[in-house]
Parts: structure tokens; C-alpha cells; sequence
């Protein structure tokens, strides 16, 4: 299993891109990538509910998730922040060469990944994927003491 840990507060950086997962200042809506710079838009509160994961802001009442209903997401799908908990599988990284932790759609091959196939620029979107083995869909988890 991975290495998160319930309860416990990272910043997701992009095996590929380097950038970490950022909820927008703009909008508090997009999930980008952007720059580490260790604010609390960029830090997430994985919780385990025994049958999957959600991960909330740590600067904002809002909870990674999908934009639109779980049945019609599919590849581009733009991973938001939404108000209410919303389900993910956690899995350790199946790229060779790669280490870190895979976000899926709870019971879907939809995984977390930075579009472009990983593109640096900051303000990336971080969108939903059919599962590949592209780095650019595990994040390193880094976690905060």
C-alpha cells in the first residue's frame, strides 16, 4: 500500500512537470499546476474512510474532485475543488523508475494527471486520464510535519 497516511497533511508534486497541485487563488475552483511555494492552497488532507481516500485543502473548505458527475468523467475531465468529500483509490506509482502514489477515480482507470503529458508551465490544469504509464499522472507526496 502507499506510503499516505491517514489524516496527514502533503503537497503533491508531478513526477514530470515538478509542479505541485494548486488550488487556484483566481477562482478557488481549479486545480493547477503551479510552483511549490508552501501555502496552504497547495496543501492536502488525505482521509481514509476505509473503502477510499478524500483529500481536502488545507486552505479551504473544499475537497479535490471532478468537474461534473463521476458517470460521464472521461479523459480530459478537469479534476476542481468541489464541497463535498468525493472518493479516490490511492495506489503506489506502477511507472518503472518512478516513485511516488497514483490518484484514480474511486473504482475507475481514471487517474489524476498533469495535461499536456506533464507540461511545467504554471496554471497547467490537472485533469482526469485514462491510466497510462506516464509520469506525469504520479504525484510525490511531500509530507507536512
Amino acid at each position: 500500500m502507499s506510503c499516505i497516511q491517514n489524516q496527514h497533511i502533503y503537497t503533491l508534486r508531478n513526477c514530470q512537470g515538478g509542479t505541485v497541485a494548486d488550488l487556484s487563488g483566481e477562482d478557488n475552483y481549479s486545480i493547477i499546476g503551479y510552483h511549490s511555494h508552501n501555502g496552504p492552497n497547495q496543501a492536502w488532507i488525505f482521509q481514509n474512510d476505509g473503502d477510499g481516500w478524500s483529500i481536502k485543502s488545507v486552505g479551504a473548505d473544499k475537497y479535490l474532485g471532478i468537474e461534473g458527475d463521476v458517470d460521464g468523467a472521461g479523459n480530459g475531465t478537469k479534476v476542481v475543488a468541489v464541497s463535498s468529500p468525493f472518493k479516490w483509490d490511492v495506489k503506489d506509482s506502477d511507472v518503472e523508475g518512478v516513485e511516488g502514489i497514483r490518484i484514480l477515480v474511486h473504482g475507475k482507470k481514471l487517474s489524476m494527471d498533469l495535461s499536456d503529458k506533464g507540461n511545467a508551465t504554471e496554471g497547467t490544469p490537472i485533469q482526469l486520464w485514462t491510466r497510462w504509464h506516464g509520469a506525469n499522472q504520479i504525484w510525490a507526496p511531500v509530507e507536512h510535519k
